[in-house]
């Protein structure tokens, strides 16, 4: 059973369902219609890997068919190519590189998967214990960040498709679409493409997910993930 301290006016806590729980195929095709149903049984049931370990897999597997599109063979071999007429690698340095390139591509795709299923679960418990004031699971928050994930997965799907149709390596499904990247500065055109569509989709139902989580409502929780998200996209297009 979840051990959480229930915020003020809350006069008892939830109890574990004791109706069979849905399938996990069921949850990941509900999270994209009705996460709050998905996230209200996850919460009240008993912890269960296979809820963020299984996303997380398929986000693996995703991000892997982006990179093949996004970075397909003839490219990496120009990309090896410039750095040894540039002097960067030697001829013996760019085989390695050329022949190691896709494992190294599998490994980052799959330790990068795994990586922010954590990271974002931690993110979230931080949100809900010194934001929120609310003591919840740890494991339960991963379930939850798990879960969500499968729409960072169709995300993948839909750039890959994107990036095949346009034939464009770059392209993404994300405000970048509507100006075309020919218009506006490279300033602008970096800020628009950070504003994916997935993305904020997945931000908000995590959103969701806390305010399952943590008792509190959808616009106190929502006002921190997004704070969050905000703050990470502009460090990131400060980064770039």
């Amino acid at each position: 059973m979840l051990n959480r301290i229930m915020p003020p006016g809350t006069l008892a806590s939830q109890e574990p369902r004791t109706s069979s729980a849905s399938s996990l195929i069921r949850k990941l095709a509900n999270i994209l219609v009705v996460p709050g149903e998905v996230f209200e049984e996850t919460v009240s049931s008993a912890l269960t890997l296979k809820n963020w370990l299984v996303p997380t897999a398929l986000v693996c597997v995703t991000g892997l068919v982006l990179t093949r599109v996004a970075a397909p063979k003839d490219q990496i071999a120009v990309t090896v190519a410039g750095l040894v007429s540039g002097g960067a690698v030697t001829t013996v340095q760019a085989e390695s590189l050329s022949t190691h390139w896709q494992i190294n591509s599998i490994l980052l795709a799959c330790l990068g998967a795994f990586l922010g299923t954590f990271w974002s679960a931690f993110v979230l418990w931080s949100i809900g214990r010194w934001l929120l004031k609310s003591c919840f699971s740890f494991h339960k928050t991963l379930e939850i960040v798990g879960l969500a994930a499968t729409i960072i997965a169709l995300g993948d799907i839909v750039t890959a498709l994107l990036i095949v149709a346009s034939g464009d390596s770059a392209a993404r499904p994300a405000l970048s679409l509507l100006v075309g990247g020919t218009g506006p500065t490279e300033v602008v055109y970096a800020s628009l493409r950070a504003v994916n569509f997935f993305q904020v989709w997945a931000t908000a139902v995590l959103a969701i997910g806390l305010s399952k989580l943590s008792c509190a409502s959808f616009k106190e929780a929502a006002f921190w993930v997004f704070g969050w998200w905000l703050v990470a996209r502009l460090g990131l297009l400060l980064l770039a």
